[in-house]
C-alpha cells in the first residue's frame, strides 16, 4: 500500500510539472474585419415626430387649459369618482366608453380629459398616435340605438348624448303616461343627439304645424367645425377656437359676449367679423328663448313643472309615490322642453327641427 501511495505521488506531481510547463505563446495578427452591421434607428427617431421643434403642442396647450372641460368642474373630482357618472366625467371612464363599456365603477383618482382621454398617445409613437379612440362607423345612441356617424366629431358625441329615459312610450296612443323621476328626460348633454335630428334624436315627433327638418348646420357643419375653428380677435388669450373648444366667450347680460367669426364664416359670409356675427347670433337666440319660455310657460301653467324645470305632482317633486299622471302627448311636451333646454343652444345646433319640436310642444299643450 505504501509503495502504491508512493507511485501516485510521484505521477501527480509529474502532472503538475507538465502542466506548469504548458504557456500561451504570442498573439497571432489581426484577421480581416467583418461585414459592419446596420446602424440601429437614432434613440431620437421616434420621439421627433411628434416632439419637433415647432411649439404647436404649447399653443394647444394654453386652448386647453381655457376649456370646459378642464375648468368647468365636470370632470374628475366627485362625478368623476362616482359610479356610472364616471364613463364621462374622468379620463378613465370615457376610454372604457369608447369601446362600449358603460356604468363603470370610478377610479380611485379620476383625472380629467386630456390628450389621452380623446387620441391614442405612446401607443406607436408615430402621428398614427393623434388619432381618436373613437372607432370609424359612428355610434349607436344610447337612447334608442340609433347610428350616427358625425365623423371627427365622433368623440363628443359619445358623452355629449341623451341617456335612457323611463318611460317611453308612444306619444300618439292617447295612452296616459305615468312619470316618476323629478329628473325626467334627456340627462345634460343631448347635443349629439340634436345635430343628428329627424328620426334619429330620440325626441318626440309630435304632430303639428311645423314639418321635422334638418338645418344646415346639422348637415354641413359639426361640433369641431364650429367649436374648434381657429380663434379670431382673441387677443391671444387662446380663449377662442382651437382645443378650448369655445365657440364663443363672455356674458350676454353684460354684453360681453363674443362669438368665434371662424366657425361661423364658411357659411355665414354676410358676417365678416366676431362683433357682425355675435349681433346675428344674439337676435336668433333672443327670438329663440321667446319660444321656448311659451312652452315653459305653459307646463308651468299646467302644474307639469317646477320653475327649474324639475318634474312635479301637486307642487311637489314626483317619485313613486306622487307620480305625475299625463296624457302621452303632454309627456312628450315634457321631453321635448327638457330636450332642448339641455342642449343649451337655444335651438342653435339644429333650428329648424328645434323649432318644430318646441312649436308642435307647444301646440299639444295649448
Amino acid at each position: 500500500m505504501t509503495k502504491l501511495l508512493q507511485f501516485l505521488a510521484i505521477l501527480t506531481t509529474g502532472l503538475l510539472i507538465l502542466a506548469s510547463c504548458t504557456k500561451e505563446g504570442p498573439q497571432g495578427a489581426p484577421g480581416e474585419d467583418g461585414t459592419d452591421g446596420m446602424d440601429g434607428a437614432d434613440g431620437t427617431a421616434g420621439c421627433i415626430q411628434c416632439h419637433d421643434d415647432n411649439e404647436d403642442m404649447k399653443i394647444i396647450s394654453h386652448e386647453w387649459a381655457l376649456s370646459g372641460h378642464v375648468n368647468g368642474g365636470h370632470m374628475g373630482g366627485f362625478y368623476g369618482a362616482r359610479d356610472g357618472c364616471t364613463d364621462c366625467h374622468s379620463s378613465q371612464g370615457f376610454q372604457l366608453a369608447v369601446i362600449g363599456s358603460w356604468d363603470n365603477p370610478g377610479p380611485d383618482r379620476p383625472l380629467p380629459a386630456n390628450c389621452y382621454t380623446c387620441h391614442k398617445i405612446h401607443e406607436t409613437y408615430t402621428p398614427q398616435d393623434w388619432s381618436f379612440r373613437v372607432a370609424e362607423g359612428g355610434i349607436n345612441f344610447l337612447v334608442n340605438n340609433e347610428n350616427t356617424d358625425q365623423g371627427s366629431s365622433n368623440s363628443c358625441v359619445v358623452c355629449h348624448q341623451s341617456r335612457t329615459s323611463s318611460p317611453t312610450f308612444d306619444p300618439g296612443s292617447g295612452e296616459d303616461v305615468s312619470i316618476t323621476n323629478r329628473r325626467y328626460g334627456p340627462h345634460h348633454g343631448p347635443q349629439g343627439n340634436m345635430m343628428a335630428g329627424v328620426g334619429k334624436s330620440g325626441a318626440y315627433e309630435i304632430s303639428g304645424s311645423l314639418a321635422y327638418a334638418n338645418s344646415e348646420h346639422a348637415t354641413n357643419s359639426s361640433c369641431v367645425s364650429c367649436h374648434m375653428a381657429d380663434g379670431a380677435g382673441s387677443s391671444g388669450d387662446f380663449e377662442l377656437g382651437g382645443h378650448s373648444k369655445n365657440v364663443a366667450v363672455g356674458s350676454w347680460d353684460d354684453g360681453s359676449r363674443v362669438i368665434n367669426a371662424n366657425g361661423c364664416i364658411d357659411c355665414h359670409a354676410s358676417y365678416p367679423d366676431n362683433d357682425a356675427i355675435t349681433g346675428f347670433v344674439q337676435g336668433a337666440r333672443d327670438n329663440n328663448i321667446l319660444l321656448i319660455d311659451e312652452l315653459k310657460q305653459l307646463l308651468l301653467d299646467a302644474g307639469y313643472i317646477d320653475n327649474d324645470g324639475y318634474v312635479i305632482n301637486d307642487s311637489v317633486w314626483v317619485s313613486g309615490d306622487n307620480p305625475l299622471v299625463v296624457p302621452s302627448d303632454h309627456a312628450a311636451a315634457i321631453y321635448n322642453y327638457k330636450f332642448v333646454t339641455e342642449d343649451q343652444s337655444f335651438l342653435i345646433h339644429n333650428p329648424n327641427y328645434a323649432k318644430a319640436l318646441v312649436t308642435n310642444s307647444i301646440e299639444v299643450l295649448e
